[in-house]
């Protein structure tokens, strides 16, 4: 037994509170302990057996039972109903291997490999630094939380745990999904794994924690939820197509469009098709994308890019069968199958007047959509097609130069390059914006004026280094000329290295050689650009004043003529939500809808697309003044490439609270002085212990 170990378990985890452990052996023993010194003392006639603790907060008249500061053989160990709080998610990682003996070298590294995994997605995500252990035989991440005992936790744990199961679980590894109830017990780290027969090549090992965070950070119930949520639910079934759950042939689905399985695999929970690629972005390639078939008769879609991580299955179901979920009378096929098409004849142009098995289908595995990454407005319209035009207007300071900028980089973030005219900003104000967006709250710093901040040259170096070749920006000293400006896109165009252009905005460009009236300029200018967009492939996002400043503006507000918006692929409206967009907004869509958004920052009104029909429909985000970065949530942490350049950074971590209270009131987007980051590996020995 390792004294500092079991001493340094109830120092992190218990945090000097009360702890039961047991040992277990031919017989079972309990004790519950406040002193560390009586529970290592207690310990000492126990060293050849298992030995473990519950983890989680106990109440405090449990002290009371017999067992008390020793152990004793009882009946009386801890509930779920003893919990009070549930302090810590655990997250237990053990290879595959025969029952009841202990793993091997080879069966040991499949587990850390699946952790490592586990560690990476949910620190992306935004969780906090996890007490990270090795339990002797597998592996533990233990992420702080703060939440009341209680049936929805404990179901909020439970579904966290699934959906970790069937990411990363695999024949080889398997993430343990029965650890979710609250008087969990786990091994006590500074005991010996003893299963099995002490051998060479199944060994018994000591557990021990090989890393904690100097401070310990509770994560956000809102993480949790965002990670349960993407567990699958079986698709209802609908009486007038047959559709439902249990009857879908997932195979016969994935042979009849063409989806290239790289490998089947079964996990406990269900069975996983890891794909060729994203089928969303082909360029995610290896395993990085899968499909998942539950036990339940749910199925489930992943990639683990960040640019594809909203997409569901029913995404994947309405790219190949965009009517899947709709109401059809007149369709009664078996779920699941693909309608006959007869092939398009290629005999010259064709006749002028086409039957409908005449026309090719439009391939939509083959579309390119540049995601936004605000999770509601992808899960709406997928994307941003190239080959199209969006236009985007809303009043002065409601956020389009903000969503554009953020767009910019999440496209060069996911292997798109960016070409942007700033008709209002000089390159410096464009460099330091896109800067505060790219570093994020944790890598910018505050000023002596408020609202003020800054990064510091090292990172702004690095994000200088991952833009170049990716991000260019029109040089503004060859003038505003709409002309001059749209001839020297052509050339750059030509290129074929640009996927993306930004133009913000058109008022700022000089239309007078397309026309003597404004209407007709502006018309005669979205027109060019809208058959540039298609003639080169692009996405052109185009920024258009409203006629005058209204706290709710709507698609007609647009300056120029309606033919602008008609010629539009998209229309976006960005509101900033005041109190005039409240009250107006009240007014027009009823306090009912309209009270929903009124908690976000900012609105982005889908105000027309033509790829998939949508409109009028609303997406709210919150406004981030430290990095200038619009959120799906207050607590989202993007984490962009350019990051992956250095390893030497630093973020804040606020310190582990004691009551709920204070840890709600630390939730804020103020800034906070920066400490070393632990962006290491978490399975490395520890090297300097936190007390």
């Amino acid at each position: 037994m390792d004294e500092t170990q079991v001493r340094m378990a109830v120092d992190v985890i218990k945090n000097n509170g009360l702890v039961e452990v047991r040992v277990i052996g031919d017989r079972v023993y309990s004790g519950y302990f406040k002193s560390a010194d009586k529970l290592v003392d207690a310990l000492k006639p126990f060293s050849r057996d298992n030995i473990y603790f519950v983890f989680n907060d106990i109440a405090e008249g449990c002290y009371d039972r017999k067992q008390q500061e020793c152990f004793q053989l009882s009946k009386n160990t801890t509930s779920d109903a003893d919990i009070t709080n549930r302090r810590w998610l655990l997250i237990d990682i053990d290879p595959t291997r025969p029952t009841g003996v202990g793993a091997t070298d080879e069966e040991k590294a499949e587990a850390r490999d699946a952790g490592l995994k586990v560690y990476k997605f949910l620190r992306d995500i935004g969780f906090s630094s996890p007490v990270s252990a090795d339990s002797g035989n597998g592996f533990h991440l233990l992420y702080p939380i703060f939440l009341k005992n209680s049936d929805e936790n404990t179901k909020l744990i439970r579904e966290v745990l699934q959906v970790l199961d069937m990411f990363f679980s695999t024949p080889k590894a398997q993430i343990d999904t029965t650890v979710f109830n609250a008087s969990r017990i786990t091994k006590l780290y500074g005991t010996f794994a003893r299963k099995g027969k002490d051998s060479k090549d199944r060994p018994h090992r000591e557990s021990r924690i090989t890393k904690a965070p100097d401070e310990i950070k509770p994560t956000d119930i809102s993480l949790l939820k965002k990670v349960a949520a993407m567990l699958p639910v079986p698709d209802e079934r609908n009486r007038w197509n047959s559709y439902g759950a249990d009857r879908f042939d997932i195979d016969n689905f994935i042979s009849s469009h063409g989806i290239k399985v790289r490998e089947r695999t079964k996990y406990a929970g269900g069975e996983k098709y890891v794909l060729e690629h994203c089928l969303f972005d082909h360029t995610h390639t290896g395993k990085d994308a899968a499909i998942f078939r539950l036990d339940s008769g749910a199925i489930g879609y992943k990639c683990f890019h960040n640019s594809c991580s909203q997409y569901r299955w029913q995404d994947v179901r309405k790219m190949f069968e965009p009517r899947a979920y709709e109401y059809s009378p007149h369709r009664h096929s078996a779920y699941g199958t693909k309608p006959e098409v007869k092939k398009a004849q290629k005999e010259d142009k064709g006749g002028k007047f086409l039957e409908m098995s005449e026309i090719q289908d439009i391939d939509r595995s083959n579309l390119v959509y540049i995601r936004s990454h605000f999770d509601e407005l992808d899960r709406k319209i997928i994307g941003f097609m190239k080959g199209e035009l969006s236009i985007w207007t809303g009043n002065s300071s409601s956020g389009k130069s903000t969503v554009l900028g953020q767009l910019s980089l999440t496209a060069v973030n996911d292997g798109f390059n960016v070409l942007m005219y700033s008709g209002e900003l000089t390159p410096s104000r464009v460099k330091n914006w896109l800067h505060l967006q790219a570093a994020g709250r944790q890598f910018t710093m505050a000023t002596e004026y408020e609202n003020r901040f800054y990064v510091p040259k090292r990172h702004g170096g690095l994000i200088d280094k991952w833009l170049d070749g990716h991000f260019f920006l029109y040089n503004n000293d060859y003038g505003s000329e709409y002309t001059q400006l749209l001839a020297d896109l052509r050339e750059r165009l030509g290129k074929k290295d640009v996927d993306v252009v930004v133009l913000d905005n058109i008022m700022t460009l000089e239309l007078d050689e397309l026309g003597n009236e404004m209407n007709a300029q502006q018309t005669s200018a979205v027109k060019s650009l809208s058959a540039l967009a298609k003639e080169f492939d692009v996405h052109i996002h185009v920024v258009a004043h409203p006629k005058k400043s209204k706290a709710l503006l709507r698609p007609d507000d647009i300056s120029g003529t309606g033919n602008i918006r008609n010629l539009a692929d998209n229309v976006f409206i960005v509101h900033r939500v005041n109190n005039d967009y409240i009250r107006q907004s009240n007014e027009y869509f009823g306090e009912a809808v309209a009270s929903h958004y009124h908690k976000f920052h900012n609105v982005i009104e889908v105000a027309k697309n033509r790829d998939l029909g949508v409109q009028d429909y609303m997406v709210g985000l919150y406004f981030e003044i430290e990095s200038k970065r619009m959120l799906n949530e207050p607590f989202e942490n993007f984490v962009y490439n350019w990051q992956e350049l250095d390893s030497g950074l630093s973020v804040a971590t606020p310190k582990f609270n004691t009551s709920e209270e204070q840890f709600r009131n630390d939730l804020s987007f103020a800034p906070t002085d920066n400490t070393s980051f632990m962006n290491d590996l978490p399975f490395t020995p520890i090297e300097k212990l936190p007390f």
